[in-house]
């Protein structure tokens, strides 16, 4: 099965997962900025932002609107904000969801991450969060 990871990370946590999905499945992986707009030989996309305001990325959002992607798609978004990060996130997927109706999607992923500002979840994602992710990828069935 042909799979893409395409992540975009402002301090590294998206980033951290999105390496260890490719890892996991010996994909390729694309950060937004180097992604092919034409993904759809693809057939499975994996697409990770870090929650920005109950929202992707900007790049993530323009990427998803003008790029051609695989019919099923697994979102995975990392957060920082105390309480209200984790509130937010499921805005965040409700939002790329929207922008991709057409699209089949596999369960979602959401961890908490390190907030430079907050300085909250200080050394997340932790080793018991990609134990959690591991497990997560191998229930999944793509």
């Amino acid at each position: 099965m042909k799979v893409a990871v395409v992540y975009d990370s402002w301090t590294g946590n998206t980033e951290g997962i999105a390496r260890y999905i490719s890892g996991f499945f010996g994909c390729d992986i694309f950060k937004v900025e180097q992604a092919p707009s034409d993904l759809s030989s693809y057939e499975v996309l994996f697409l990770g932002s870090p929650n920005i305001r109950s929202g992707p990325t900007q790049k993530i959002d323009e990427f998803i609107q003008k790029a051609s992607l695989p019919r099923k798609i697994l979102i995975f978004i990392t957060y920082g904000a105390p309480l209200w990060g984790k509130i937010s996130s499921a805005k965040c997927l409700k939002h790329i969801k929207g922008r991709l109706a057409a699209h089949t999607f596999l369960p979602s992923f959401i961890c908490p991450g390190y907030h430079k500002k907050f300085k909250t979840y200080k050394n997340r994602p932790s080793s018991k969060d990609i134990r959690r992710l591991e497990a997560f990828l191998q229930r999944i069935s793509i």
